[in-house]
């Protein structure tokens, strides 16, 4: 019997918690502890919080957060093998929390490239009555962050829609400290939404390559002070820049024709300077060379085809097909270009069988029906100055089907 006595003495639950010896009490809001009481094979675990017990939560330990003062957690014990039951509590003092407030002061840009989108400013503004002191420690995963030398709650070039984080530590009037940690994503403004306009719009022309470019569209969203331009005309080198200009409504001379059908790239670069954001567009010209194709007939009848001396380029200019034939080739006057978009300046001056002037123009505008010419072969001189070349086209036109 006395084995037996001396068994069942060392046998006794003990349902004293115990709690992680680097715990200080009062704890902070937000901190975890762990609980426990001596394991036994021989025994089940039911803890508790306010006298309510806690589903699952049927080990021998428990880690719990600490969110409100005064909280009281509890363990029952009960041994299966001896039948004996026992049960503790603990209240866990908590200090009062802090709370932790952002204030954007700067927005940024939408962009989070290296050079853009990265000026947005947040300050961190702690404040609880039991605290006599805050400190703050910002950071970001993977990511160095300035903060003001004046005001090291105030975070500086971050970047918009980008989680940030801040370290508070509260001193209260007895000395403890406490640590909480807020997350903040800055806002930034939209970017502007611009459209680039060229004239003339997509295509240009070798011998007349003045494009003119400006800007039009919704730039509510940011103030915008200035803006640059920039223009790569080299076909060899397409990445690379090869002028550039801050006017508002620059004129873009081409002094290449486009490579294989790959456009000009021309880049608008708009930039506030309140706030060092920029946002860059893009456009695309086409310069090709002239050709022009001349008819050597039309029959100004009247009946809306054909009725007019049409002179436009030849969309097969550069083509290596040497056997096509101008004069064969249907030609369609739906839509035209005047011939100003191709030359600078042009000069038509048409002659009879005699050599006498029957029509002379300096901008010929292709409206040209004849006239109250006959019907008959008449013969034709364009003088095209351009900006690299002047030609010189010259024929003979039939007017057709007037009935004159």
């Amino acid at each position: 019997m006395l084995v037996f006595n001396i068994v069942g003495v060392e046998a006794q639950i003990n349902c004293k918690i115990k709690v992680d010896d680097w715990v200080s009490f009062p704890v902070c809001y937000g901190e975890e502890i762990n609980m426990s009481v001596d394991a036994n094979p021989n025994c089940t675990y039911q803890w508790s919080k306010n006298g309510i017990d806690i589903s699952g939560e049927t080990n021998f330990h428990l880690t719990a957060e600490i969110t409100e003062n005064g909280v009281k957690y509890g363990v029952k014990v009960f041994n299966v093998q001896t039948q004996e039951e026992c049960e503790d509590e603990i209240t866990i003092d908590m200090l009062e929390t802090f709370e932790i407030e952002f204030e954007q002061t700067q927005l940024t840009c939408s962009n989070n490239n290296a050079e853009n989108g990265q000026n947005a400013r947040v300050i961190a503004t702690a404040s609880g009555d039991k605290y006599t002191s805050f400190t703050y420690e910002w950071w970001s995963n993977n990511e160095n962050i300035w903060t003001n030398p004046n005001n090291p709650q105030e975070a500086i070039g971050l970047k918009a829609w980008k989680e940030y984080h801040v370290d508070v530590t509260g001193v209260t009037a007895e000395g403890d400290t406490c640590v909480r940690t807020a997350s903040f994503t800055p806002r930034a403004y939209p970017n502007p939404v611009l459209e680039i306009i060229s004239d003339p719009k997509d295509t240009a022309y070798i011998q007349n390559p003045y494009v003119t470019f400006s800007f039009e569209g919704d730039v509510d969203s940011i103030e915008y002070n200035s803006w640059s331009w920039a223009f790569f005309d080299n076909p060899d080198k397409p990445s690379e820049i090869t002028s550039t200009s801050i006017l508002e409504e620059p004129t873009n001379v081409y002094a290449q024709t486009s490579k294989s059908g790959s456009p000009f790239r021309v880049e608008l670069n708009v930039k506030s300077a309140a706030y060092g954001c920029d946002t860059t567009f893009s456009t695309n010209m086409i310069v090709l060379p002239v050709k022009l194709k001349i008819p050597n007939v039309f029959t100004p009848n009247g009946d809306g085809i054909n009725d007019f001396f049409i002179i436009d380029n030849d969309p097969t200019a550069g083509s290596n097909n040497e056997n096509e034939n101008e004069t064969t080739r249907g030609f369609e006057y739906d839509s035209y270009n005047p011939l100003r978009d191709y030359y600078i300046r042009t000069q038509l001056t048409v002659f009879n069988r005699w050599g006498r002037i029957v029509y002379k123009s300096s901008d010929y505008q292709n409206d040209w029906d004849g006239g109250k010419l006959p019907d008959g072969t008449y013969f034709y001189v364009l003088e095209c100055v351009g900006e690299h070349e002047n030609h010189r086209y010259q024929g003979s036109v039939t007017i057709f089907g007037s009935g004159r």
